[in-house]
Parts: C-alpha cells; structure tokens; sequence
C-alpha cells in the first residue's frame, strides 16, 4: 500500500474516530455519523512506475449497524492539470454496501478488508504532481458505520 494522505471532508463535530483493529492495521478511521461524505487520498506521481495504468481502491469495512451507503461517487485526477469541478462532474458511481446490482460494487479481499475501485489512470510521462483518489457523497443522508483503512494505489 503507497504512503497516502486520507482528507476527510467535514462541518461541525469531527464524525471520524481514530482506532485500532488488534491484529490487523495500528490505525484506521472510523465514521460515527455524518451527513455528507468526502473522502480524499494523494501519491505523488514520482513513486508510481511510468507509462503503468493505475487502478484506486478504497479499503474498508462496514459494521453492522451501517447505513447509508447505497450509492457514491468517485473520481481520480491529477491534481496540478485538472480541476475538482470537472472531475466531480464526470464522477463515476460506486456502491459500498453489497446488494446493489449496477456500478462499481466492493469486492472482498483475502485479508478480510473490502475494496471497491474509485477509478484508474495511466501514469504517463509529463504527468507529474499528485494524483487525488476521492470518494463523495453529497446527499443529506446520514450515514454511519464505515471503517475506512486507506485508499490503494496498484498497478491495474
């Protein structure tokens, strides 16, 4: 897993605790509540292999009791050639909880984490800077209950 800073977006209260899982990550954040979502991880384009399509995933885990996660949006761009607006509008959709039956749906992993694919890129040559994996959710729907360990930079 890359060296990632994970943003997340918030108003208010912070709804996001840091925790410990014994036995598997020193540190992961957990979502109490919150209405909308926004959810960001950076790597720097000097640490991935040239000219290689790039795949992100957002590892996670939902409790129990979780709740409105039916539907987000994601989206990858490279931050110093393009804006947030645009990526955002041309955002692709995910769904975190298991049941949905269109768009991007989590896949388990052997570790026991899930993960679910927030978009790809080649990391061509003249690319250079950051490049920002975002998950988002602008609904005003609560939602509660999600484990997040880190967003996932791999070769696709």
């Amino acid at each position: 897993m890359a060296n990632i800073h994970l943003q997340f977006r918030k108003g208010g209260p912070c709804p996001w605790k840091e925790t410990s899982l014994i036995g598997i990550f020193s540190k992961v954040a957990y979502l109490a509540s919150v209405r909308q979502l926004d959810i960001r991880g950076t790597i720097d384009t000097e640490m991935l292999s040239p000219k290689t399509e790039y795949a992100a995933y957002l590892v996670f885990k939902l409790v129990n009791r979780s709740s409105g996660f039916d539907s987000s949006k994601s989206s990858i761009r490279f931050v110093n050639y393009e804006s947030e607006i645009d990526t955002e509008n041309q955002a692709n959709t995910v769904h975190l909880a298991r049941f949905q039956e269109s768009g991007d749906i989590p896949k388990m992993r052997g570790d026991g984490w899930m993960e679910v694919e927030l978009g790809y890129f080649n990391s061509k040559k003249g690319s250079d800077g950051p490049v920002e994996a975002r998950l988002f959710e602008k609904k005003h729907i609560y939602k509660r209950g999600l484990i997040v360990e880190g967003i996932e930079f791999r070769p696709k």
